[in-house]
């Protein structure tokens, strides 16, 4: 009986994947595109750009968790390049926290 309970926990640890392993959203390109293409609509005009920015802050987090690699995650990245750059050019920065360690 003690062997079949060791069994049972050596065989649910082996099928729980890898702990902190992200699952792939390529779904947020298309987020992250979204929130660029309406800082970048909004030009100069500061409370257009903080709207967006609340978007963008409200979401930040789990957007940057989008467990993308090679050419999705380089997409993922020029929209937030994109959407940071048009902020800058209208006199608003957009904030990404720091990669986590």
């Amino acid at each position: 009986m003690r062997i079949a309970a060791v069994l049972v926990v050596v065989i649910a640890g082996c099928g729980s994947g890898k702990r902190g392993e992200v699952q792939p959203r390529p779904e947020l390109i298309e987020t992250v595109r979204v929130l660029a293409d309406s800082a970048c609509a909004c030009e100069t005009d500061k409370e257009c750009l903080k709207t967006v920015r609340a978007d963008w802050d409200a979401q930040k987090v789990d957007l940057l968790k989008h467990g993308l690699t090679g050419d999705q995650a380089a997409a993922f990245d020029a929209e937030v390049l994109r959407l940071r750059h048009c902020g800058d050019k209208g006199g608003l920065t957009f904030w990404v926290p720091p990669p986590a360690p």
